[in-house]
């Protein structure tokens, strides 16, 4: 039988269902205690049992040691001596087993009977002592219930506060004493796992010994007396054989009778509302009116209506299940009925009666009538807080600040993220790192300002924060079940193939904190952050789940497992497809910047020329999918970026910051994609760290209407005819290319590019980086992400930029940066 977990949220409801719960949980308890009563009887009864036997042990072995034969003739042989005392022997090895079943017997009361009893008594005797105060709550709660809801209408003000009070006081206790009644059921459920069993375990454990001292003890007896005994019974057999004829020659001589002697063989949340009301009924003679109490479910979307009469004190139910179709429901006036809290219903099977309903309190008339569509409803839907913070670019830019500063100076910390900040720093930090206008004033690697506790926990507290967990809701119980397989090979492949289907954003986050982690993990050795400690750390934080209860608490195992896979696993699953997926259709993390090594006399900045072959079809897109599986995975990675990041503002709002892509990937013209002639198969990606934020050129605001996500690759200086690296995962064939999307692209493209005096680029501006950028020479600026660049100017070189940083002027990418207002 499988017991349902009881949850704390039904002990305030007190539901019908939650009492039968209940009931087979005590049902449980109550076999599990008569099981082992019977089970103690019957250890007593061995235990007895194998006393009688020791005793009776202990008088053969006596009695063997006790044993004297005389013998013929004057002299005995050697042979005779030995066998003589070998009965001696025999009695000295049985009393010696038997010493060793004495010690087990002396301690099988205290490791065996005294142990379940005192769990029997205190373990499930309390659980019983909690029945009773639980029922006797119950019985106070209901009663002061009664003695509430039949006070008029006019009584005076004062004695109905009181009553509020007391009502409210019972209803305290008697939430308390079911959530402590609850709580009490399931730890002796729990502790049956290990107290009770670990106390038959130490008895097996101590018989088991008995039974190894007594081969020991057999072995040693064997080996240096047993053997040698066995081989002089053997001779005097031999001798007896020999004597024998001759002694029957004599018997016959004798006239004796000749005899032979033979020795002796010897073991829901599927109602809109739910809960108690009281129902005006006529008596069963016809004569005067009771209020009768039932338990009462309501599903909207039927407009069906269950009455369960039940009896609180007795938690059972006194009568049948009703069930009605709801046609209307009218809050009562108050002048109309000397009870408080009515309302009238009407039902479709009963059309010509209107069943009056008392509610326990105004507020739950208001939600009764609120769920049935009354004609007075009042709805009390709680506002929803918004939350500022989302899975952006600026989320993006502060977590990378908050692991770059742990891993400069924190790695060897440790108790690293297992160490809590303080929360008033911590929120300090968090509020500046997501505020645009405060990130580039926070400096993380001052250690006297911001301790690495701090920025732990504010890495922690920004995951925690997010609207959706990291791994989002969807996917959460598909998570689970990957890691309750059986086979750890199992675990991987389901965890790797869910990973991969998440949306690009958190995957691309994701792939960031992992790599980080491992990073973390990598160094234990000082910092003591194991794989399996950091799951602890991060499991109920990136899977959080979307309803708390007991079931998804003790499933917080299972998310721990969760992560610590994808730590001890990063490569496999962030940085190779799934079994069975196909190559295009993957996401994984960039290992480099979003520079990469293409051939020179390539500006990806200039207008887009896509070349086509002599009958105007278009290249197809298998030049980016590899020939070799093993070998071009990487390379192929290293071509895909993050695209799209998820952006909260509404799609007008265009004068927002325009870190993310110029276009949706999600629109309809996303399924295009936008390249030019095939890069080499020898460019490798750069061993830059990995930007996880989607580019757009702030500045152009044409590029906002192109069809396709322009990559942010370093733009050369040699030539002006170039072709554009698309950076989007293809979600579909190059064939299906849509010539219109093509053209609006490349004309988009065009107005990016051109001489310096056709961009409609501002005046002297500040830009922010968003990448990190070595310079190839001297007329070039070097910078890292989150910098600030001054003067900045449109440049005679297509796709670059003039600025001055640190008092030194240079050419900038142009889509390596945004404008600042």
């Amino acid at each position: 039988m499988v017991l349902k977990t009881l949850e704390f949220s039904d002990c305030l409801s007190d539901s019908p269902s939650f009492r039968e719960n209940l009931h087979a949980h005590e049902k449980e308890l109550e076999k599990t205690s008569k099981s082992i009563k019977g089970l103690i009887y019957h250890c007593r009864e061995v235990i007895n049992a194998t006393k009688s036997l020791s005793k009776a042990q202990r008088n053969l072995s006596q009695n063997l040691q006790d044993f004297r034969w005389e013998h013929i003739g004057e002299e005995q042989t050697d042979d005779e001596i030995i066998i003589a005392r070998s009965l001696k022997e025999f009695g000295k090895l049985i009393a010696t087993v038997e010493d060793a079943r004495d010690n087990m017997l002396q301690t099988s009361c205290e490791q065996l009977i005294t142990p379940l009893e005192n769990f029997r008594k205190d373990q499930i005797g309390g659980a019983k002592e909690g029945k009773k105060k639980f029922d006797k709550q119950t019985s106070k709660f209901c009663q002061s219930l009664e003695r509430y809801l039949s006070l008029k209408t006019k009584t005076n003000d004062n004695a109905l506060q009181e009553a509020d009070a007391a009502l409210e006081m019972e209803r305290r206790h008697f939430s308390e004493a079911s959530m402590q009644y609850v709580l009490l059921i399931q730890e002796v459920h729990e502790r049956k796992k290990f107290e009770f069993v670990e106390t038959l375990l130490t008895f097996i454990y101590s018989w088991l010994t008995f039974y190894h001292q007594g081969y020991e003890v057999a072995k040693e007896f064997k080996e240096n007396r047993l053997t040698d005994l066995q081989i002089k019974i053997q001779k005097t057999r031999e001798n007896f054989a020999t004597t024998h004829v001759e002694a029957g020659q004599l018997m016959k001589k004798m006239l004796e009778v000749r005899g032979a002697k033979q020795d002796p063989a010897s073991v829901v949340k599927e109602f809109t509302r739910q809960g108690y009301l009281y129902m005006l009924e006529k008596k069963a003679l016809g004569v005067g009116t009771t209020w009768t109490k039932y338990y009462c479910q309501y599903q909207k979307d039927g407009k069906v209506l269950k009455m369960i009469p039940f009896n609180q004190t007795s938690g059972t139910k006194v009568g049948n299940t009703e069930e009605y179709t709801l046609t209307s429901c009218t809050r009562r006036a108050a002048d109309t009925i000397e009870k408080r809290f009515c309302f009238d219903i009407t039902v479709a099977e009963k059309q010509n009666t209107s069943f009056t309903l008392q509610a326990l309190s105004e507020d739950d008339r208001k939600l009764w009538l609120d769920a049935m569509d009354g004609k007075e409803p009042i709805y009390l839907q709680p506002q929803v807080v918004p939350n500022d913070i989302v899975l952006d670019d600026i989320g993006f830019s502060f977590i990378q600040k908050c692991i770059g500063a742990i891993e400069s100076r924190g790695l060897d910390d440790q108790g690293l993220y297992r160490v809590v900040g303080v929360n008033s720093k911590v929120s300090k930090l968090t509020s500046m790192g997501l505020d645009r206008r405060k990130i580039d004033r926070i400096n993380l690697e001052d250690d006297d300002e911001w301790e690495i506790k701090t920025i732990t926990s504010s890495l922690k507290a920004y995951f925690r924060s997010l609207p959706e967990p990291l791994m989002s809701y969807k996917l959460h119980h598909k998570f689970i079940t990957a890691a309750k397989k059986e086979s750890k090979t199992l675990r991987i492949n389901d965890i790797h193939a869910l990973v991969h289907k998440l949306p690009e954003s958190n995957f691309e986050m994701l792939d960031c904190l992992c790599a980080h982690l491992q990073r973390v993990a990598s160094n234990a050795e000082i910092n003591l952050m194991t794989e399996a400690n950091l799951g602890v750390c991060f499991g109920p934080t990136l899977m959080r789940p979307a309803e708390e209860t007991m079931a998804a608490i003790m499933d917080i195992k299972f998310c721990n497992i969760v992560v610590e896979i994808m730590i001890e696993n990063y490569e496999k699953i962030f940085k190779t497809p799934p079994d069975g997926a196909d190559i295009t259709e993957v996401k994984v993390a960039t290992s480099g910047t979003p520079n990469m090594d293409i051939p020179k006399n390539k500006n990806p900045m200039t207008s887009s020329t896509y070349s086509t072959d002599s009958t105007g079809t278009s290249p197809r897109d298998s030049h980016f999918v590899p020939t070799n599986q093993n070998q071009s995975y990487a390379a192929y990675r290293a071509r895909l970026r993050p695209t799209a990041i998820y952006d909260p503002r509404p799609p007008g709002d265009t004068n927002s910051s325009n870190s993310s892509s110029s276009e949706s990937l999600n629109s309809k013209a996303s399924s295009s994609t936008a390249f030019g002639q095939t890069p080499s198969m020898n460019a490798t990606p750069s061993q830059k760290p990995a930007t996880y934020a989607s580019v757009g050129s702030p500045s152009l605001d044409k590029a906002k209407h192109t069809t396709t996500a322009v990559a942010a690759v370093r733009p050369q200086r040699q030539d002006t005819s170039t072709s554009l690296y698309g950076s989007l995962r293809k979600r579909q064939s190059a064939d299906s290319l849509d010539s219109r999307a093509l053209s609006s692209s490349t004309g988009s493209m065009s107005s990016l590019s051109g001489s310096g005096s056709t961009q409609q680029l501002p005046g002297r501006r500040k830009v922010r980086t968003l990448y990190a950028c070595d310079a190839e020479n001297e007329s070039e600026l070097s910078f890292e992400p989150n910098q600030i660049i001054y003067n900045v100017k449109p440049s005679k070189e297509p796709g670059w930029l003039e600025g001055c940083l640190n008092n030194k002027s240079g050419l900038i990418p142009a889509n390596y940066v945004e404008f600042l207002n």
